[in-house]
């Protein structure tokens, strides 16, 4: 065989090389575009809860907030385990975990659990939000997810329109603080009784009123969207 027909083959050789090279780096790229794309967005409950982590609840702090959500009428249930990593559960009851946040719920009755080291903390409602979202960034309602969130305007992903508000409810009264409310005042169930418990009810009140006249203050925190 000639040297130019020898240089012609290697030189056909080296460019399908060349070729399957180039398309082999080429579908490399491409799965990194794809993955990229395809790939699940960092969920906040991977990430650091706003307040330091406590290995258990400290009582120095101790305050029953109540908290209702009420979409077009009806109640949202409040999950259980806010505000704790790895909760150990006896029948709906959060009873454990390896982290606590100062605010926290047990159950899904709507009782947040003000629980923390410092008594001169001031906490509000916006500061619950952001342990709610960083346990879990979406609730489903109506069998569709929507992001756990609280702004003027705007309750779980459900926006003020001209059909529809949403209004901040404390103690019955119109509040136009919105997140910023401090919840430390609003103990529902006082801490200092032992019985009755607030207890899961989800959509109606953890203590019936006649008995919370006996044990506690009785505050409510209701933000409706209508």
């Amino acid at each position: 065989m000639s040297q130019s027909r020898r240089d012609e083959r290697k030189t056909r050789r080296w460019t399908r090389i060349g070729t399957a090279w180039y398309w082999i780096a080429g579908a490399v790229a491409l799965a990194g575009i794809l993955a990229a794309r395809v790939l699940p967005h960092r969920s906040a409950a991977s990430t650091e809860f706003p307040f330091p982590c406590l290995a258990h609840e400290t009582l120095a702090l101790h305050v029953h907030p109540y908290l209702r959500i009420m979409i077009e009428g009806k109640p949202v249930e409040i999950p259980s385990a806010i505000g704790i990593r790895n909760p150990q559960v006896d029948r709906g009851l959060a009873v454990g975990g390896s982290c606590f946040e100062p605010l926290h719920t047990h159950d899904n009755s709507g009782i947040i659990h003000i629980e923390g080291p410092d008594p001169n903390r001031r906490y509000t409602l916006g500061d619950f939000f952001a342990v709610w979202y960083a346990t879990s960034p979406t609730i489903e309602i109506g069998g569709k997810p929507f992001p756990v969130n609280f702004a003027p305007g705007e309750i779980l992903g459900h926006k003020a329109d001209a059909a529809h508000h949403v209004r901040l409810l404390v103690d019955g009264t119109p509040s136009s603080q919105g997140p910023s409310v401090v919840l430390n005042g609003l103990d529902y169930c006082g801490a200092q009784s032992a019985s009755p418990p607030c207890v899961p009810t989800a959509v109606g009140d953890p203590i019936p009123p006649a008995i919370l006249k006996q044990y506690g203050t009785g505050h409510t925190i209701v933000v409706e969207f209508q």
